[in-house]
């Protein structure tokens, strides 16, 4: 009975240790596609850097995104909401998260067209909404 518990223990490391090789593997491939597609090079500010790679770690970690064309608006918003929750813990300002999310937009294609990636102060819908 030992020797099974023993063996489900180490399945369940295995596993463990696989879905973070899996992930880790997808954050490096998402890196790597935003790299290829930043025509103004915009990556080599450290700002836009820092939070691209913030970017492939949350969908890496929370979504099953494994490629930059799946990105979407849904996506990007629920990115915008969870930095700006964990702002503190991530170490990064507002103008980080503002260029964060317009390179994001750059690369993706995705419309700004509405008021949630306007970062005005004037903007009550965005702040009131990511409280």
């Amino acid at each position: 009975m030992d020797e099974y518990i023993i063996d489900i223990e180490k399945d369940v490391v295995q596993l463990s240790k696989r879905s973070s090789t899996i992930r880790k593997e997808n954050y490096e491939k998402l890196l790597l596609q935003f790299k290829e597609m930043d025509m103004a090079f915009q990556l080599s500010n450290v700002r836009v850097y820092k939070g691209v790679q913030h970017f492939c770690v949350y969908l890496a970690n929370y979504t099953s995104i494994t490629d930059v064309d799946q990105i979407d608006r849904d996506c990007v918003e629920q990115f915008l909401k969870y930095l700006v929750e964990n702002q503190k813990r991530l170490h990064v300002t507002l103008t980080d998260i503002k260029k964060t999310i317009v390179f994001i937009q750059e690369v993706t294609k995705i419309s700004s067209g509405d008021h949630l990636f306007d970062f005005s102060l004037s903007n009550v819908s965005l702040w009131s909404n990511l409280k």
